[in-house]
């Protein structure tokens, strides 16, 4: 009962201490709960087109969390034990015991525990509430009300148990195996000089210098998306070896300089070395953090404004009709005929024929490119065939071609580097198109070029060519683009590929809400996996905030003691606080900037190649991202200085 007592009693008088470790528990807590009630809300199921494939997204996030989570609350669990650890050698000297110790950490951890309960149930349910709403207006649905399963509060629930569990053998194997004398010290004893390791730092740098590599040397999406992980992970470990070796060689060469003597310069030099072992793992983990935070929310925001751009370029009008093994003026006969039938006018209707994906075997040489028969060892191009007339039919201004010239325009918008093409032992003269419009280009994980002929007869031969290289046959597509009333759409496609299997009819309408349904669930999990990254660097930095002034508190008070002015202290803080700013976010711009040939690739992967676009959705998320960054700075900045001005 006693044990009970003192921890009610610690919570409620020692606010100051339990306070961060109980905001970092409620703001893991909420972070799951939005995830878990989305993921198993039968709400979800009544989204259009993608409700399974949402909860199945959310349910990968909830992953995620988890695993950030347990690293956040074992990190802030860390820190309140190291401010407790006087006060609980104070009750072994008073014969406490080690066991009635434990026992009240114990119930410390039950009734945090309860409290993260009852109020982070409270505030994530409107929490959830109010993130569901955002992503239904996303999606363009109507089902607002999120229904929240009560498995939701049960997973949540057992999830943060088994934190706590974790969290109590933490703390009983540090009250167990430390004495009295240590856990008094352990709040104020300084931290030894750590050592430069030669070795680690050049590892670190080694690991980075790889990393990038990789990420700026990536050539096609499929490529970036086996490689991205790789990178990235060993971009952490050399971010790690960076801080905790590199940092130490910079300050300790900064000592040897004359400046050094001058007192702000050796006041935080000294005190910045002294404790780098501890801030290089804090400075690590914000910076991997705040690279996490801008790659998601690069990589998701660019895929969602991406995609109604490039379903655009795919869907040039609102109605398209593809065919198989039908002629030009069937396809256009057919149109013409349900149209009157159904009473459901068409407007600026366009017959094209066109071959794609043809996914050749490349090598270059003396500016020709050889095309060959496709194997896996060979460089790979995917290629696009259409005639110049209708290419002309569709708005575009195309010059008089001979039977032996070509144009080529390659669709991501890089220089074709060849003047002359063998495609299969027959060569051609080949020149640029300068621009295209109008033209249903198809999304591929590759970049593709499209080859534009001097008519039908030619295309053909070159789709014939072809062929004979592969299992099978690439089957010509007649194309048909309309406009129509996209209400319309529906019931006149359905009418047009009636008893027709090799028929397909789409609305550019109806498709781009069908992909937003699927790429809003990606947007919806960088939002949230975004604003928890956010949220563990803001509480890293806290944290690191409150250990930093608590350990510098006694160093500035004896130095001004022997002289130093208040004036000379706020200039040494403002110093040392500005230098662990700025590392972090500078460092994570430097990461993200090697990694944006990569993301461009993964994005590119959605089939989004406009480059344009992606480095713009960079730069406004970098941007963001710093300046939140700064004013939560600014914000627990005020908490060093408090502790440590006297």
């Amino acid at each position: 009962m006693l044990s009970l007592k003192l921890a009610a009693r610690n919570i409620r008088k020692d606010m100051k201490s339990f306070g961060p470790f109980l905001i970092a528990c409620l703001t893991m807590f909420v972070m799951l709960f939005v995830a878990a009630s989305i993921a198993f809300s039968p709400s979800v199921a009544k989204l259009p087109f993608a409700g399974a494939v949402v909860g199945q997204l959310m349910i990968l996030a909830l992953v995620v969390l988890a695993i950030f989570g347990a690293m956040i609350l074992i990190y802030s669990y860390r820190f309140l034990q190291l401010q407790r650890s006087r006060e609980f050698g104070l009750y072994d000297i008073l014969g406490f015991g080690k066991e009635k110790i434990a026992l009240v950490s114990f119930y410390e951890l039950l009734m945090i525990y309860l409290i993260t309960l009852v109020f982070g149930s409270v505030i994530g349910v409107a929490f959830s509430k109010f993130s569901f709403l955002i992503f239904v207006n996303i999606i363009g649905g109507k089902t607002f009300n999120l229904v929240i399963n009560p498995v939701s509060y049960l997973v949540v629930a057992a999830i943060f148990l088994v934190f706590f569990l974790l969290l109590l053998i933490i703390g009983c194997f540090i009250i167990w195996k430390s004495s009295s004398l240590d856990l008094l010290r352990e709040s104020s004893k300084g931290e030894k000089e750590p050592k430069s390791n030669i070795i680690f730092a050049l590892l670190g740098i080694v690991l980075l210098a790889v990393g990038y590599y990789m990420a700026v040397s990536v050539e096609n999406p499929v490529k970036a998306l086996s490689q991205f992980f790789i990178a990235v992970i060993l971009v952490i470990f050399g971010t790690y070896f960076f801080y905790v070796s590199f940092t130490v060689w910079y300050l300790k060469r900064k000592k040897k300089r004359a400046s050094y003597h001058q007192p702000n310069n050796f006041i935080t030099t000294s005190s910045m070395l002294y404790r780098m072992k501890a801030n290089a793992v804090g400075l690590a983990n914000i910076t991997i953090l705040l690279s996490m935070a801008i790659v998601t929310m690069v990589v998701t925001v660019g895929i969602f404004f991406g995609t109604e751009r490039s379903l655009a370029k795919q869907y040039p009008m609102e109605g398209q009709a593809v065919a198989y093994n039908m002629s030009k003026e069937a396809l256009a006969n057919k149109i013409d005929s349900v149209s009157n039938e159904k009473q459901i006018p068409i407007e600026d209707l366009k017959v094209i024929e066109t071959q794609s994906n043809l996914i050749v075997g490349t090598q270059t040489k003396d500016k020709t490119l050889a095309v060959e028969k496709w194997n896996a060892n060979a460089n790979q191009i995917n290629f696009s065939i259409v005639s110049r007339d209708d290419l002309v039919k569709l708005g575009n201004s195309v010059p008089e071609l001979t039977n032996q010239q070509l144009l080529v325009y390659t669709i991501s918008g890089k220089e074709a580097a060849f003047n002359q093409l063998d495609w299969y032992g027959k060569n051609y003269q080949v020149d640029r198109l300068k621009t295209l419009k109008n033209y249903p280009l198809q999304s591929t994980f590759m970049d593709t070029i499209l080859i534009v002929s001097n008519d039908d007869k030619t295309m053909k031969e070159m789709s014939q060519a072809y062929n004979e290289t592969i299992d099978g046959s690439k089957l010509l597509q007649t194309i048909a683009l309309f406009e129509i009333a996209p209400t319309k759409a529906d019931t006149f496609g359905q009418a047009l590929t009636k008893n027709t299997s090799d028929l397909s009819m789409y609305s550019r309408t109806e498709v781009l809400k069908s992909a937003k349904s699927v790429i809003a669930g990606f947007v919806f999990i960088g939002f949230i996996l975004g604003i928890s990254f956010i949220l563990g660097a803001a509480l890293i930095i806290y944290y690191k905030q409150l250990s930093e002034g608590s350990q510098d508190k006694r160093s500035f008070k004896i130095l001004q003691e022997v002289g130093l002015s208040k004036t000379e202290v706020q200039k040494t803080i403002k110093s040392q606080v500005r230098m662990l700013f700025f590392l972090p976010i500078v460092v994570s711009i430097i990461h993200f900037g090697f990694a944006y040939i990569m993301i461009s690739k993964i994005i590119e992967a959605f089939g989004i190649t406009d480059t344009v676009l992606v480095a713009w959705v960079s730069v406004g998320t970098i941007l963001i991202i710093a300046i939140l960054y700064y004013l939560i700075y600014k914000l627990t900045s005020r908490v060093y200085y408090k502790i440590v001005e006297r």
